[in-house]
């Protein structure tokens, strides 16, 4: 009987594990075992997702299904692999070794710039830039954090309101808050403009916690009302600006108690984040096919000026089998990126494009105020279809600003009807913040209409899509659908004030 109930346990896992609705994996660099972030796993004729920043993939099809998988990158040796074949869900990928007889040869060698030129000439017999009908994956990431959040208590006359306290409330600020929101949907349109029809949506939201702040604000409050005489004002200064304020503008007591929500004004809230999905979306998606590399309006500006930056051929290697030139381009001069870019050899249409920018897109400094716009990088990926036009495949944008405070203050009260001097107390302070806000953009575009399995006339509204406000990572929200898989960050997230 024992040995009947082993048998039977034995063959109920390894029949259940046959029936896994999804085959997870990593590729890898054969010889230097890193991660490969944006390769193709191809798992069906025109099907296929692509691996994560961490080199992380997962395919919704149960792996009884999946005869083979197709694996590509460039600068790799093409793979093919069965599921079964794969050891320790890691796929490792040959790096392409490109022999002299293989390059594609002319009777004049073409610069770089030659090269990019010819690659934007043809750009309308290249690329697919008609209506196009896909279904897509996006994903915002948001990262805010706080470097620097210093109060030096100079000068006070209020005692308790001391370094001590200022300490405490800039220990209470959250120094990072993460957040992210995602959705799949189909789209249809061209690389100007699209309708879309989102299937799915939620919103990884990560509100501030400001219990413990809040807290200390209202002690702060607190010690100025004891201290404050009637019919005063406060003047405040930094530098050489200042403001008069009369006592009652400046209560920072918050006349309704805080109370747990209703549920007329928790469904208000879902309904408004709900909405942010939907917008966040339609903005970011058409901003990503939009400011495609020829566009001339972006802030990315390489084609519009070409003569701009140095251009250099690294070498040759193949993607998807196309034998493409390996271009690095920096600035020449007053130009704003660098990077890479995968040129076929043949059409000259670009495969691929990285770019960073080398120095700040913008810098403001004004009275101890600065703002620097000092991240805007991104990649842009095409691959052919089944006509030879290249279309999207995968787009990124990462945005980032960094903000500085760095200023004096100074809060004076006054009160004309006291007798003797008219200044009554006096806090004098120092304040240095630096904080920083990167928003990164991710567009995942699937090769196969058979994705878009959802029938948009089913729809009665833009509105109308299943969405989740999510305050910890579900790992099976996305069941039933192809997507780009998480990074550890995102599986990770905890919002701060979560239970």
């Amino acid at each position: 009987m024992k040995n009947a109930f082993i048998f039977c346990f034995f063959f109920f896992l390894v029949s259940t594990s046959g029936f896994s609705q999804e085959f997870s994996g990593k590729v890898m660099d054969e010889q230097t075992r890193q991660p490969i972030p944006f390769a193709t796993v191809q798992f069906a004729k025109n099907r296929g997702v692509i691996t994560n920043d961490e080199g992380s993939f997962t395919i919704n099809r149960p792996v009884s299904q999946i005869e083979e998988l197709e694996i590509s990158s460039v600068g790799y040796e093409l793979k093919k692999v069965k599921p079964s074949e794969v050891r320790d869900n890691v796929i490792y990928l040959k790096t392409q070794v490109i022999q002299l007889d293989d390059v594609f040869l002319s009777d004049k060698k073409l610069t770089g710039r030659e090269i990019l030129e010819k690659a934007k000439e043809r750009v309308a017999e290249n690329y697919d830039i008609g209506t196009i009908q896909k279904r897509f994956f996006f994903r915002e990431s948001n990262l805010n954090k706080v470097n620097r959040f210093d109060l030096k208590v100079k000068e006070s006359s209020i005692e308790e309101i001391d370094q001590e306290l200022m300490d405490s409330l800039s220990a209470s600020i959250p120094k990072i808050v993460n957040s992210y929101k995602e959705s799949l949907g189909d789209f249809s349109g061209n690389y100007s403009s699209q309708e879309i029809d989102l299937i799915k949506g939620a919103n990884l939201y990560n509100p501030q916690s400001t219990a413990s702040l809040d807290k200390l604000l209202e002690k702060l409050d607190n010690l100025f009302k004891e201290n404050v005489k009637p019919d005063s004002y406060f003047k405040i200064k930094s530098g050489l600006l200042g403001v008069k304020v009369d006592v009652d503008e400046f209560d920072m007591e918050n006349d309704d108690p805080k109370k747990e929500p209703t549920a007329k004004e928790i469904a208000e809230t879902e309904a408004r984040q709900k909405t942010s999905v939907l917008g966040t979306t339609n903005t970011h998606l058409n901003s990503l096919l939009n400011y495609s590399f020829w566009n001339e309006d972006g802030s990315f500006d390489l084609f519009d000026k070409l003569r701009k930056y140095e251009y250099s051929i690294k070498g040759y290697t193949y993607l998807d089998n196309n034998l493409v030139y390996v271009i690095n381009f920096e600035p020449k001069g007053s130009a704003d990126f660098k990077g890479q870019i995968y040129v076929d050899t043949e059409d000259y249409g670009i495969h691929r494009l990285d770019y960073e920018n080398v120095k700040p897109l913008k810098k403001l400094r004004l009275f101890g105020i600065s703002s620097i716009d000092d991240v805007y990088q991104g990649k842009m990926i095409f691959s052919k279809n089944a006509s030879g036009k290249y279309i999207p495949k995968y787009m990124e944008r990462e945005e980032g600003e960094s903000i500085g405070i760095d200023r004096p203050l100074k809060l004076i009260e006054k009160n004309k009807n006291v007798v003797g001097k008219r200044k009554q107390n006096e806090l004098d302070m120092d304040i240095l913040i630096k904080v920083s806000q990167r928003d990164k953009y991710q567009l995942i575009v699937f090769e196969d209409s058979e994705e878009s399995s959802t029938s948009v006339s089913v729809k009665k509204s833009k509105e109308d899509f299943e969405y989740q406000t999510l305050k910890k990572y579900d790992p099976e929200f996305w069941d039933g659908y192809n997507i780009m898989e998480p990074n550890s960050a995102i599986k990770e997230f905890t919002a701060i004030n979560a239970e």
